[in-house]
């Protein structure tokens, strides 16, 4: 049984993003898209558990990689920030590794 991302260190994170960008260049080799995709949103998930989450302030407007919109954070839970998209009424959940402050994009 595989290990959580949760529970793992900061090392063992590492090794895991360093692994999984691995992967992922073997699947660009071989033009798997599907599972660079995969492989992509694997690598997001584990970059957050290494971000602190308390950088991130309510109310916000933040930029999300290869998002033109900007996002509006409502709150963090965990590794991922729920918020909305200037434009939409509509909540949704961002790992914070894809999050940016706007003035640094």
């Amino acid at each position: 049984m595989e290990t959580r991302m949760s529970q793992l260190s900061k090392y063992e994170l590492e090794m895991l993003v360093t692994k999984l960008n691995e992967q992922k260049r073997k699947a660009e080799q071989h033009g798997n898209m599907s599972e660079i995709e995969v492989v992509i949103r694997k690598i997001a998930m584990a970059q957050s558990y290494l971000v602190d989450a308390s950088q991130f302030e309510t109310g916000q407007l933040y930029q999300v990689e290869g998002e033109e919109a900007a996002f509006e954070l409502h709150f963090v839970n965990g590794v991922m920030g729920w918020g909305h998209f200037e434009g939409t009424v509509n909540e949704v959940a961002i790992p914070l590794a894809l999050i940016h402050s706007e003035e640094g994009v």
